[in-house]
């Protein structure tokens, strides 16, 4: 007797699933994100210029990235009104005058070393959210919709690292980042076409979050070494999302 009531609660739970599933939405959606703000920020501070640091205490530096993510869409029984899960894989690199900075950087030093590399930090971000989304079908190759979204956001700052070797000797300077998770929310719209195909603008504020780093700086043969733990700074990623989702 009990096999078969658990026979009978897995039967109904995978029926649950199935019928779950078959009222769910999925899209894959690729973006290009505009960072806005004092996310997009950025100026190399003159004290810090081989820590890779910024000037201003909530610069983030970003330049345009772009994202791939996954939305599910799932039917609430509502006309039009569906909970909506969202996962995103966002990346940005330096902005344009830093990349610039960096750039002349090593054209005017690499002459001085025998070998001289440069690494610089990049954001990736992957916020998990839940939400609701709101479509309205005029007819079967066209609609609008409306959605927003609240959950936690992953950050990410990859290592910044340089390289230099002279003739006497090799010093190696890293900076590394500690991961961040802090409250995000999303908000967006646009249009859906022949209920396959949607494309809109989404608002992403992946929410503030300090930034605590690990500097090292090591120099051979002597074998001295500088480090040490600080946060010196408070980041909020905010950006502008131009999408396009296709449904799977």
């Amino acid at each position: 007797m009990k096999k078969l009531s658990t026979l009978i609660i897995a039967a109904i739970l995978m029926f649950a699933g199935s019928q779950l599933f078959a009222q769910t939405n999925i899209y894959l959606n690729l973006s290009g994100a505009i960072p806005n703000g004092d996310f997009a920020e950025g100026e190399i501070s003159k004290s810090g210029i081989d820590w890779g640091l910024f000037d201003d205490d909530k610069d983030g530096g970003a330049g345009l990235g772009f994202n791939v993510g996954l939305k599910f869409n799932i039917a609430t029984g509502i006309n039009g009104l569906r909970a909506m899960i969202t996962l995103d894989g966002i990346y940005n690199g330096l902005n344009s005058e830093l990349r610039e900075y960096f750039s002349d950087l090593i054209d005017d030093v690499e002459d001085d070393y025998k070998e001289f590399e440069l690494t610089t930090q990049k954001y990736l971000n992957i916020p998990a959210m839940a939400g609701v989304n709101y479509t309205y079908n005029f007819n079967n190759k066209f609609g609008l919709f409306a959605e927003a979204g609240l959950g936690p956001n992953l950050r990410i700052i990859t290592k910044y690292e340089r390289y230099e070797e002279s003739t006497s000797r090799k010093t190696t300077t890293t900076i590394e980042y500690d991961p961040k998770i802090s409250l995000a929310y999303q908000v967006g719209a646009g249009i859906e076409l022949s209920k396959r195909i949607t494309i809109g603008i989404d608002y992403y504020n992946l929410g503030s979050a300090k930034v605590k780093y690990e500097y090292t700086r090591k120099v051979k043969p002597d074998g001295s070494t500088d480090h040490n733990n600080d946060t010196f700074k408070r980041i909020t990623p905010t950006m502008v999302m131009l999408r396009v989702g296709f449904k799977l």
